[in-house]
């Protein structure tokens, strides 16, 4: 009888034991769903982020445009012009020549960057001799705008 006991509490624990483990079971799938991401931040409003120290914030990109051009060798704009918003060049390859009016041609080689403002009336191209590629962000939307005839002579320094 003793044993039969033993037997029953044990089939009983063991049915106990089951229950419990099923109810677990049960809620473990329906347990509390991790908090949602928090908001982002308005843009431009620096806050704590994951993977920065400090306060940092995305700005709007709204009409930038990027690209990326090559130039064969000699290639060149056909005219000075302007963006209405500034510019950024950035060199790929090969070598280039960037100048801004009223400002000495500025040679570019692989990893050299350029900064053209709004409104600046500019060209840019390749070395003479050498290919070049390059990487732009036109930083705003709005037109370009073409100016005078970009001469051989300007294009060489002379």
């Amino acid at each position: 009888m003793v044993r039969a006991l033993r037997a029953g509490r044990a089939a009983a624990t063991f049915v106990c034991l089951g229950m419990v483990a099923g109810m677990l079971s049960g809620r473990l799938g329906y347990a509390q769903q991790p908090a949602a991401p928090p908001a982002p931040a308005p843009t431009g409003v620096p806050v704590e982020a994951p993977g920065f120290t400090g306060k940092t914030a995305m700005l709007d990109s709204t009409g930038y445009s990027v690209g990326r051009r090559i130039f064969a060798p000699g290639s060149h704009n056909a005219t000075w012009h302007m963006h209405a918003a500034g510019q950024l060049i950035f060199a790929e390859s090969g070598n280039g020549r960037l100048q801004i009016k009223g400002q000495p041609i500025r040679q570019l080689a692989p990893g050299d960057t350029a900064y053209i403002p709004a409104n600046t009336m500019h060209w840019h191209g390749s070395a003479p001799t050498e290919p070049f590629t390059m990487t732009f962000v036109t930083m705003g939307a709005g037109p370009t705008s073409p100016g005078e005839p970009l001469t051989e002579d300007a294009y060489l320094g002379r």
